[in-house]
């Protein structure tokens, strides 16, 4: 009886318990520190919305629809960073335990609970938090409804809970419809491996299904938003802003560069972009040209003939247009000067009363926000705060995760859908990035974290 009772406790006590114990923790832990929720700018904006019902479309509308559920519960939305914290300690649990976990991956969920990103980061009220959070639980999905394929009512529940989780990331972010494909696709991929026959149609079949429905989801989600909205042609805007800062860096590395579009077209705007745009633009972020008063002119009133000129510059001068996205990409990806790319964001910023005021906020800097603020200032320069290091870490696993899927591991699919979604994703940005804000790439960091969970927690000590 003794022995038994010594036997039962030993296997209650073993790696799994210890690691939902340290998940739990870790989310404890980020709630409180960050409690009641950070608001940059972006945030504070969302909330707004969320409050009067009525969306922009300059930020995805599903997070400020999401901060006004949270607020009409308690005011101020601090439920919005328990739904995160949650999510993402959730997901990087179910990675690990997806197969039976060691105690090295307790050990390393600990570690990552303590880091910035988890502790800090999870109470930050910005997008791109959410969509990481939400496309890291997909894949968490998708690899136990691999485990669990065999039994049909936890299979279908997981599908559609990974369906629902990646619509929701690809409604999070502009560029996220990317990872919701890929999950498609590595969904697709479980199912054909779990077929016995015709596993080339079944993987059309279900890839074709699931980015349909996530589709449908979407489209009827956008609808809605669309109905609420202000009606302003954001979208539109973004394109041009877009445009113009690709315009104007070209503009200033090429003074000689023709724009014949502008000068037939809009020979005014090709004025204001070689005087005013080209010796204002920075490659660090968007910011000094907005500022610009016939900058923001044109962004209200988007402007075909800029559309016509960007797609020369590209079709035209190559060479040139690479050559400045790469320098913009750079500083993004590899932040050179992290510092300028705000990578600690706490409190609530004061910059706008009215909106402040829109979102029923304050502006906070208490003693507490002080100390989130140092806890993730100590970690600069180090690889906690270094894309590179995380892309490399995340292409490492790709292979690992590769290698373990064609000898046979299913459940290892969506490690490998997680890993090329979020370097996919990180490429995006080659294109469309006007700003090195750390956060942008948030995602990479924390797909690389929640694959390294899920290999140590693989490893058997003893």
């Amino acid at each position: 009886m003794v022995s038994k009772r010594i036997t039962d406790s030993k296997r209650f006590w073993g790696p799994a318990t210890v690691l939902a114990i340290i998940a739990f923790a870790g989310f404890a832990a980020s709630v409180a520190v960050n409690w009641p929720g950070h608001f940059p700018p972006d945030g504070i904006a969302q909330l707004a919305q969320g409050r009067s019902g009525v969306y922009n479309f300059w930020h995805p509308p599903v997070m400020a629809w999401l901060l006004g559920l949270a607020d009409r519960i308690i005011a101020g939305a601090p439920l919005f960073i328990v739904m995160q914290a949650g999510l993402f300690f959730a997901a990087l649990t179910a990675l690990a335990s997806v197969r039976r976990p060691g105690w090295s991956g307790a050990a390393l969920l600990g570690v990552i609970a303590a880091s910035p990103l988890a502790l800090i980061y999870q109470g930050l009220v910005v997008k791109d938090v959410l969509f990481a959070d939400a496309a890291v639980a997909g894949f968490a999905a998708i690899a136990w409804a691999a485990r669990l394929w065999a039994r049909p009512l936890p299979r279908l529940a997981l599908c559609v809970l990974a369906l629902a989780l990646l619509c929701l990331a690809a409604l999070a972010r502009q560029n996220g419809a990317t990872v919701a494909l890929i999950g498609a696709i590595g969904l697709a991929a479980v199912a054909a491996a779990k077929a016995r026959r015709h596993r080339r149609r079944v993987l059309i079949g279900v890839t074709l299904a699931s980015a349909a429905a996530m589709i449908i989801a979407g489209l009827g989600a956008e609808r809605w938003f669309a109905v609420h909205s202000d009606h302003q042609p954001e979208v539109a805007r973004q394109w041009m802003m877009l445009q113009l800062y690709d315009l104007s860096g070209a503009a200033r590395a090429d003074p000689t560069l023709a724009m014949p579009a502008l000068r037939a077209r809009a020979p005014a705007v090709e004025e204001f972009v070689r005087r005013e745009a080209a010796p204002a633009y920075d490659v660090e972020r968007v910011d000094d040209v907005l500022k610009l008063e016939r900058w923001k002119a044109i962004i209200a009133r988007p402007d075909p003939a800029v559309g016509a000129a960007w797609r020369g510059l590209i079709l035209m001068s190559p060479g040139l247009y690479l050559a400045d996205r790469w320098r913009v990409f750079r500083q993004v990806f590899l932040t050179p000067d992290v510092q300028a790319c705000d990578p600690v964001l706490v409190g609530v910023d004061p910059g706008d009363a009215a909106m402040l005021k829109a979102a029923g906020l304050a502006a906070r800097d208490t003693p507490k926000d002080d100390w989130d603020g140092d806890y993730a200032s100590a970690f600069l320069g180090s690889p906690v705060f270094s894309h590179l290091a995380y892309a490399v870490l995340a292409a490492i696993l790709l292979a690992l995760a590769v290698r373990d899927a064609a000898r046979g591991e299913i459940v290892m699919i969506a490690t490998v859908g997680l890993l090329a979604a979020a370097l996919a994703y990180a490429a995006s940005f080659f294109i469309i990035s006007i700003g090195c804000d750390y956060r942008y790439l948030y995602f990479l960091d924390v797909a690389a974290m929640a694959a390294l969970v899920q290999r140590a927690a693989r490893v058997r000590l003893g």
